[in-house]
């Protein structure tokens, strides 16, 4: 509908609007004003939709001042995505690698054989895993695509590149438009990465297992 703003109180932000070729008064509210590079005045000539409120009284629910220039939205803030940083736990964990160090070469010194230092050895890797594999969280769970500069949230995939010590992310949209401009042999290179990585702890079972052999007393026949 179009119509004209006949009264205005600047001072408690709302109005009436009278329709062209009618006599009646609509009521609106600064609210329910498009945004503009300036407020209402009377006389402006205005584009505007109306609906009924809660006890049935019409009002404008979308004012639009002709002539007058929408003022621009605000600039999203980019969300700057922290690096990792060691925590309590990762110093702690590092202190208990020194003692276990000091440990297993003071008793491979001492006895002159590896299998000494195996136990402390052991669990010397198994902290080592323990610290490799922890998965940190970012402080923010949203962050900003370094490509589109949209705002997303964190999946799994960001958090472990985040946890890589990657600081430009991307969104699912902008990773998927890579992935796809990538060859493929370089994407059944990364599956195959990603699904063969060893891990610590297959490295301490062998470790375990050659100690227990090598400590085994022989038998006469």
């Amino acid at each position: 509908m179009n119509g004209k703003i006949t009264s205005w109180k600047d001072e408690k932000g709302f109005g009436f609007i009278t329709p062209d070729g009618k006599n009646e008064q609509v009521f609106f509210h600064i609210s329910s004003v498009k945004k503009a590079t300036r407020k209402p005045e009377v006389g402006d000539a205005v584009v505007f939709e109306t609906a009924k409120d809660s006890q049935g009284r019409l009002k404008a629910t979308y004012v639009l001042l002709e002539g007058v220039l929408l003022a621009k939205p605000a600039a999203s803030k980019k969300i700057v995505t922290e690096p990792v940083k060691k925590d309590a736990l990762d110093y702690f964990t590092y202190f208990i690698l020194v003692i276990l160090f000091v440990i297993s070469l003071g008793l491979f010194m001492k006895t002159g054989t590896p299998v000494s230092a195996l136990v402390p050895g052991a669990i010397f890797l198994v902290i080592s895993f323990f610290i490799s594999s922890r998965k940190k969280q970012p402080a923010n769970k949203l962050f900003s695509c370094s490509k589109c500069r949209s705002v997303s949230s964190h999946d799994e995939r960001t958090v472990l590149a985040w946890n890589r010590g990657f600081n430009r992310l991307y969104c699912k949209s902008c990773h998927q438009a890579w992935l796809r401009e990538q060859p493929k042999e370089q994407q059944e290179s990364r599956s195959s990465y990603a699904s063969s990585k060893p891990g610590c702890l297959g490295l301490f079972l062998v470790i375990a297992s050659l100690g227990r052999a090598k400590a085994r007393p022989l038998t006469k026949r």
